[in-house]
């Protein structure tokens, strides 16, 4: 591997120029479309044939967009999210990993907390997002560190043309939840500009039982949380746009008790900032994106009852740069720098532990015909001036026709340290390694249409080795993190749907199923990660009319490393009615949701206990 990284090194500096020389006149016949949604998000797509790709349902999406992410993700096969009840932190794991192997990504940036490598998806409101992307499988090739087991792609669509246009949704519901998001949206030829406003509130008082039997309602759960999200784009002469985003967020929280508690005190409150500018340009054979970002995060946490207090802060600055070039009819390549710098200040640290990462990172596209698709790519990254594994991939696609398609992919990756795990007082361990690890996975998938029905099925599997997993341990009376754990994740799922077009409407059945096996050294389950997981739903839809059920269920979960105790499986059903209109420039639509149909007592994490059966009702309206 030592002699492959100088040559990696110098192949990048090459695609780097590569795009900057003029190229020759070429013919009509030699000439490639550049899509719009290659140029602003190429690594997403196109660049990753090989590895599955799970794109939640559009109406369903509806429903939820007064909602945050974990919802969106709930119903997904190969995701378990670790959810500690309404209003608090919400994690997602994927094919076995830890919510710290699963990168999240804004338009291409990585979201991910420095001091703990997570990210909230309790505090990320789908309202923001118009498209939401779950990649399966490892991606650190093109995404760096964190996309060890998947990758979370959250990603904005301005309107292309008509003009001016507001809308609004409003959402009320059991248990004092209140929604509200409003967006001002503009788009021509030459400008796009979208101003999206959201708040919510909500009380969380909803009943549960106690360790002791006792039917209680949820206390101090109360919470709170607003943003702003400001974006615009300008289109240029010669192929040049220009955007900018700016998105500012707040979320206060009340923390209630567990079970086990009998009171709580705790209080948290998250504040981000976060800017972002983009140059594109996009010509014949070549398209360039240069990337500038500044994120700065700040958690306060305070409770009185333990006398604990902190206040953190961290900043995250990125300047990106990377170019694509056709050298030929079916061969693309693509080179790209990176450099990030990160910081934390907290009044639990020491001093103020600080990060510089340089990275180079390149692909290679080759399309020889219709049918195949083939992707090779490279990461060398370097942190403080010290090289880390170097991560290739390999992504093959073949389909023929629109009927069958299969996929494969084989990628090394990695996860750096997070601040905690190298600074903690008295506890932080600063020779830790990068936890690094191969994956292998394929797919199979195919599509059939006769008459009114049609139907897509989808096969895979994969294969995670991961070497040097962290794990905090006890030692002389603290924790301590060390690289002593070696998990392998396996597994497979299915997912099917199947659709009949009525008269005026559609009849739509999606199901999905997902078996992990992810084990330690000792042949033991990782904790929160269930054996079995899946889901289905049945929707209807006609005239304006829309209603569906959906169903999630798991099987059991363990929560101590020796598999001795366990949350039991569990299934909860949710049930949703619409109707739309449109009254001259006036157009919406009006729904109601019962969530947790069957009122099931469960939990996502272990004593903390979900909501039982409630109800939400609301209403979206938009003016052209």
């Amino acid at each position: 591997m030592a002699f492959f990284r100088p040559v990696f090194i110098h192949f990048c500096f090459l695609l780097l120029v590569l795009p900057a020389l003029p190229g020759r006149a070429i013919a009509q016949s030699d000439t490639i479309d550049i899509p719009e949604v290659t140029i602003t998000a190429s690594r997403l797509r196109g660049w990753q044939p090989g590895q599955e790709q799970v794109i939640p349902d559009s109406q369903q999406l509806a429903f939820l967009k007064t909602q945050n992410l974990s919802e969106a993700l709930r119903c997904q096969g190969g995701v378990y999210v670790r959810d500690y009840g309404a209003g608090n932190i919400a994690t997602a794991a994927v094919r076995g990993t830890s919510a710290g192997h699963t990168a999240v990504l804004w338009n291409g940036l990585p979201l991910q907390d420095p001091m703990l490598g997570l990210t909230d998806l309790s505090i990320l409101p789908l309202f923001f997002f118009e498209e939401t992307r779950l990649a399966l499988g490892g991606s650190s090739s093109l995404w760096g560190s964190g996309a060890l087991g998947g990758a979370i792609h959250l990603d904005s669509r301005l309107p292309s043309s008509g003009g001016l246009r507001l809308s609004y949704q409003g959402e009320g519901g059991s248990f004092g939840y209140r929604s509200q998001g409003l967006q001002l949206a503009h788009g021509s030829d030459r400008f796009r500009s979208a101003t999206k406003l959201f708040l919510q509130s909500a009380d969380n008082d909803y009943p549960y039982t106690d360790i002791y039997g006792e039917q209680k309602r949820l206390p101090h759960a109360g919470t709170r949380q607003m943003g702003a999200l400001q974006e615009n784009t300008i289109r240029l002469a010669g192929g040049h746009q220009l955007s900018t985003r700016l998105w500012a967020h707040r979320a206060e929280r009340d923390i209630p008790p567990s079970r086990v508690q009998p009171q709580s005190a705790a209080r948290q409150e998250d504040d981000a900032l976060r800017a972002a500018l983009d140059w594109q340009w996009a010509g014949e054979r070549s398209s360039w994106i240069t990337r500038l970002a500044a994120f700065q995060n700040r958690l306060r946490y305070a409770d009185s009852l333990a006398n604990t207090f902190s206040d953190s802060r961290t900043r995250y600055l990125l300047a990106e740069g990377e170019g694509t070039h056709q050298l030929s009819p079916g061969l693309d390549v693509k080179g790209g720098l990176q450099f990030n710098y990160l910081e934390a200040r907290s009044d639990v640290y020491a001093g103020f532990p600080r990060q510089d990462r340089w990275a180079l990172f390149a692909a290679l596209r080759w399309q020889p015909g219709r049918q195949w698709l083939a992707v090779l790519s490279g990461r060398q990254e370097w942190v403080n001036g010290r090289a880390i594994p170097f991560t290739p991939a390999l992504s093959l696609r073949w389909q023929d026709g629109s009927a069958l398609e299969a996929g494969l992919s084989a990628s090394r990756n990695y996860r750096l340290p997070t601040f905690n795990d190298l600074y903690w007082p008295a506890a932080g361990n600063p020779s830790l390694r990068p936890e690094k690890g191969w994956n292998q996975s394929l797919y199979l998938q195919a599509r059939k249409e006769w008459g009114p029905w049609s139907a897509r099925a989808r096969l895979s599997g994969f294969n995670y080795n991961v070497q040097d997993w962290i794990i905090w341990l006890p030692e002389g009376g603290l924790f301590r993190p060390e690289n002593i754990r070696r998990v392998w994740s396996r597994g497979g799922s299915a997912r099917l749907r199947l659709e009949r077009k009525l008269a005026g409407g559609s009849l739509q059945l999606d199901a999905n199923y997902g078996y992990t096996r992810s084990t330690n050294e000792g042949a033991r389950q990782l904790i929160y990660v269930p054996l079995h997981q899946g889901g289905a739903s049945l929707a209807w839809q006609a005239g304006g009319w829309q209603a569906s059920y959906l169903q999630e269920w798991a099987g059991r979960t363990y929560i101590l490393s020796d598999n001795s105790d366990w949350l039991p499986g569990y299934a909860a059903g949710a049930l949703r009615l619409s109707r739309a209109w449109r009254w001259k420039r006036l157009s919406g639509q009006l729904y109601a949701k019962v969530e947790n149909l069957w009122d099931e007592n469960y939990e996502l994490v272990a004593n903390r206990p979900m909501p039982g059966r409630h109800y939400r009702v609301g209403v979206n309206v938009e003016f052209e």
